[in-house]
């Protein structure tokens, strides 16, 4: 099950080597929920306020079936 998925942000720096314009390929073997691939991806929940995938907000508890583009954001903070 392949997946494509996207960091934005202080997300980049979780992941080493991390190419914006390419994102990161994954070959997964069965669905998983958005949490799970954090855990894969060394990522901690608490750093991403923000998951959509296929262009549409989702859960930590959204199953990924495969041949979806998932995007993360950390918090974003203003003045």
């Amino acid at each position: 099950m392949a997946l494509k998925v996207f960091l934005s942000a202080t997300l980049r720096e979780c992941y080493p080597d991390y190419e914006p314009s390419a994102g990161i390929d994954l070959d997964l073997e069965e669905a998983i929920p958005v949490a799970v691939l954090l855990r894969k991806l060394e990522i901690s929940q608490a750093m991403v306020k923000i998951v959509m995938v296929n262009g549409l907000s989702a859960s930590f508890d959204h199953v990924l079936r495969g041949d979806e583009r998932v995007a993360l954001f950390p918090p974003v903070g203003g003045g």
